[in-house]
């Protein structure tokens, strides 16, 4: 990383999310939370590769507090169903992973978040650009297992009603 990379880094992450999202909604706040959490993982990835322990530990406290105080706290885990708590469940061991890489300058610990958050990033994204699914439209594990088909369905829809604690449109797809 170049000098006046780094120091651009240092700029955009001392704006932060707060800055960033101040006109957004709900849903782009969460998105921004998601690419926050990836960008500032990588970031101390490549800090731990480079062996710069201070500039690590920052990158990782702001993914952490985004991940806890951010997504964590922002989740309806009365309305939001499963799907919110499994979420919960989620963002708490990638808390637990990028602790793990902080105290061990485990780069592979970065990683792993990263190849955990980007999926749920990738279909926030793509549920924003999808018309609301009734509830009665969407597969059930029933509808899902097709007797005699030997390959499951390679991608799961969910209802993202009140997931964040607001009324969101769409759909959330995830899987391969």
């Amino acid at each position: 990383m170049t000098p006046n990379q780094r120091f651009a880094t240092k700029a955009y992450a001392s704006i932060g999310i707060q800055t960033r999202g101040a006109e957004r909604d709900q849903y782009e706040l969460a998105l921004l939370m998601f690419e926050a959490v990836i960008e500032n993982t990588a970031a101390a990835r490549g800090a731990i590769e480079d062996g710069q322990t201070a500039a690590k530990a920052q990158f990782l406290h702001k993914a952490v507090r985004i991940l806890q105080d951010g997504l964590r706290t922002s989740l309806d885990l009365e309305n939001g169903g499963e799907l919110a708590n499994n979420l919960a469940s989620l963002y708490d061991y990638c808390v637990l992973r990028l602790t793990q890489a902080n105290a061990e300058n485990d780069a592979a610990a970065t990683a792993e978040v990263i190849d955990l958050i980007r999926p749920i990033a990738d279909a926030w994204k793509q549920m924003r650009e999808q018309p609301p699914v009734a509830p009665s439209a969407l597969p059930t594990a029933a509808a899902a297992a097709t007797p005699g088909d030997p390959t499951p369905p390679t991608k799961t829809a969910f209802s993202a009603g009140n997931l964040y604690g607001s009324r969101l449109g769409g759909t959330l797809l995830v899987g391969a």
